[in-house]
């Protein structure tokens, strides 16, 4: 089974999930960089709500994703002292950062190799044995057809289920899919998503954040644990999408 993604930064859990359930995770690099998305930036959880972590990047009309560079005023002190600030009375916290810390600190100057050296590390930690792979180093026809690309990614990989985000539905031909033998699952993750000690209880718990709210609060070791049960009890209930 496959899930196919822009390469995000500090990813939420439906990402990290799809890591730990899916033989292989492509991460869709020849896209369109997108403004205010989250493939430069993500939420974490403060004493004062929520904040954006964001990794500041150089900006030109219609460039891709893969051509999109790191500003010079990134500066990963900020962003590591943010996270110890905000996650300070964490469990984990230190836990988190050894995993975080040596990507966030290699002096990356491509927003897409520091997003690929994050979610490498994300998945050893969580102990995934999904095999990553990059959409611009795949021999794909262009196409207009989003589906069309897709189909693509899916053959050139050899699979032939798509573990496919909800808000994927706008858009996704699972009638096209089919023809070329690929099912299509919803994984609905946003509905499911888990919860847990989450930082600053005396605010409600926020779901959707980035993976370090989730990793400080419970460890890597913890997290692999809950998302893997979760996958597994979906799984064995999720039908395949229907064509359309």
């Amino acid at each position: 089974m496959i899930y196919i993604e822009q390469p995000p930064m500090l990813p939420w859990l439906g990402f990290c999930e799809a890591l730990i359930g899916c033989s292989t995770v492509a991460l869709y690099d020849t896209v369109q960089y997108t403004e205010r998305g989250w493939q430069n930036r993500n939420r974490i959880k403060t004493a004062d709500g929520l904040a954006w972590v964001t990794v500041p990047v150089t900006r030109r009309h219609g460039q891709l994703l893969r051509e999109t560079r790191i500003a010079d005023s990134f500066s990963t002190t900020s962003v590591l002292k943010t996270l110890r600030l905000a996650y300070a009375r964490t469990p984990y916290l230190e836990e988190t950062l050894q995993v975080i810390a040596p990507p966030l600190s290699a002096g990356h100057r491509w927003l897409v190799d520091l997003n690929v050296d994050l979610v490498t590390q994300l998945s050893a930690a969580l102990g995934a044995r999904t095999t990553l792979r990059l959409t611009s180093e795949m021999p794909l026809a262009g196409t207009a057809d989003k589906t069309e690309r897709l189909v693509q990614i899916c053959a050139h990989t050899g699979e032939q289920q798509l573990w496919a985000g909800s808000g994927t539905r706008q858009y996704l031909g699972t009638s096209v899919l089919a023809r070329s033998d690929i099912t299509v699952i919803w994984n609905e993750f946003a509905t499911r998503h888990p919860q847990y000690a989450q930082a600053w209880p005396r605010q409600d718990f926020q779901p959707g954040l980035s993976v370090v709210d989730a990793a400080c609060a419970v460890g890597w070791a913890g997290l692999a644990v809950m998302l893997r049960a979760a996958f597994t009890a979906y799984r064995s209930t999720a039908l395949p999408g229907e064509p359309r």
